[in-house]
């Protein structure tokens, strides 16, 4: 039933081809999907497209999560938006293609930044940690406010991991920090992280994780700096693929 997938954007290529099956009749609403591991196999694929593939399913409302029964199909695909969401998300790039840009480059901002940064710099990366130390602080209870408080905390991690680029004092390293920085804001990555707030103390390991990083560049050490950077960027990849 489901084909190896042999192009570059993968994720894009797994999305259409559950959406060929689901036009065929051949996968019908209220069908379960096989779980991760098997339909990666069946795919012959890795389970990072794949679970950005699902993340995509799940906005474009083609599937959704049932406790116990893992991911079901819930759509036939008749909505009149449909094409244009899909597009939408088409266009998007890959989150964990993302992490592997972010691990190449941050790890050398952290370093350079933990050289190079002035008091004005790290003032300006502690009140970063300062916003998201409060963001955490105030989580709400309700699923509603949960989202709020979800997108915030994406907002002020992005200026800390901002903040410390411009602290690199390096140009084409801030802007292109800037454009991967943007990726913060695409659906794609905004739905995998919210599946990892359900992790016991997350939003408190990546406060804990993030000082790490600005003592390290507050107390110069360049070498710590860079590796406290690495270790929390694969935190975060570990954490997108957990089950």
């Amino acid at each position: 039933m489901f084909k190896k997938v042999q192009t570059r954007r993968v994720y894009v290529e797994i999305v259409d081809q559950i959406q060929q099956l689901i036009k065929k009749n051949i996968l019908k609403p209220g069908d379960k999907l096989p779980p991760e591991r098997v339909l990666a196999d069946k795919l012959g694929v890795s389970r990072p497209p794949l679970r950005e593939a699902l993340a995509a399913l799940d906005i474009l409302g083609v599937i959704e999560t049932r406790g116990g029964m893992g991911n079901v199909v819930r759509d036939s695909l008749d909505s009149a938006s449909y094409k244009q969401r899909f597009k939408e998300r088409e266009q998007e790039r890959s989150p964990f293609e993302l992490l592997e840009a972010r691990k190449a480059i941050e790890t050398e901002i952290a370093r350079l930044a933990a050289e190079k940064a002035t008091k004005e710099d790290i003032a300006a990366i502690q009140e970063s940690l300062a916003k998201m130390e409060s963001t955490i602080s105030n989580i709400p209870k309700s699923k509603e406010v949960d989202r709020q408080f979800h997108i915030r905390f994406i907002e002020v991690d992005r200026q800390f991991h901002i903040d410390v680029a411009k602290a690199a004092h390096n140009d084409i390293l801030f802007s292109t920090m800037s454009e991967l920085a943007d990726g913060f804001k695409q659906k794609l990555w905004v739905k995998l992280k919210e599946k990892c707030w359900s992790i016991p103390r997350h939003p408190q390991k990546y406060l804990e994780e993030h000082t790490q990083i600005l003592n390290a560049i507050a107390n110069r050490h360049s070498r710590a700096a860079s590796e406290r950077m690495y270790n929390h960027l694969a935190e975060v990849e570990k954490d997108l693929l957990s089950e």
